[in-house]
């Protein structure tokens, strides 16, 4: 099985791990022998509840049984309760919310939106990134995955990203960020 997983299933940057998962629960996951595995990804850092969740699993059913899609060109009070909700923790002049599945997705809106607002085309990410998959999100990320994908985006500029624990620019224990930041930006 898992040879027909490596060959059939395509992965973006890196290998596959060596277990098979067969099921996960709370913060753990199990490989094909039951054993756990403490979860740090669960979702791409993004799942923080762990999995079954049961009051999670509660809402997922509940939702799924009544209208579990909807193409965003209409509302349904679930959007409409929570983009309201999300809206009133934001400061002022952060009004509107655009709720999207992915961090990649929600990624493209910023380059998006950005791009739009400046009318500029240039974007600027941390050489230690991760954005997505999706083109504007990989043309971002620098961290792994990147080679033998082609070009990417044009306009998209990289700074060395400010390491307190291993700075590339004092090896006698000091630590100068703001050296570090505008050595990035005098390379721009």
């Amino acid at each position: 099985m898992m040879e027909a997983g490596q060959t059939k299933v395509f992965r973006y940057g890196g290998d596959f791990a060596e277990q098979r998962i067969s099921r996960a629960e709370g913060c753990y996951i199990f490989d094909e022998n039951d054993r756990a595995i403490l979860d740090f990804t669960s979702g791409q850092m993004s799942a923080i509840l762990g999995h079954g969740h049961p009051e999670i699993v509660d809402v997922i059913r509940e939702s799924a049984a009544n209208l579990d899609h909807l193409h965003s060109g209409f509302l349904s009070d679930p959007v409409i309760e929570f983009s309201d909700a999300l809206a009133a923790m934001l400061p002022p002049g952060l009004d509107r919310v655009l709720p999207l599945s992915t961090g990649g997705e929600a990624n493209e809106a910023a380059l998006r939106m950005a791009k739009t607002y400046t009318g500029g085309f240039e974007i600027v990410a941390f050489d230690r990134s991760w954005h997505g998959v999706t083109g504007g999100a990989a043309a971002t990320t620098y961290s792994g995955g990147r080679r033998g994908h082609g070009p990417t985006l044009p306009g998209v500029l990289t700074l060395p990203t400010p390491h307190a624990y291993r700075s590339p620019f004092n090896r006698d224990g000091e630590y100068d960020w703001r050296a570090e930041f505008e050595f990035g930006w005098d390379m721009i």
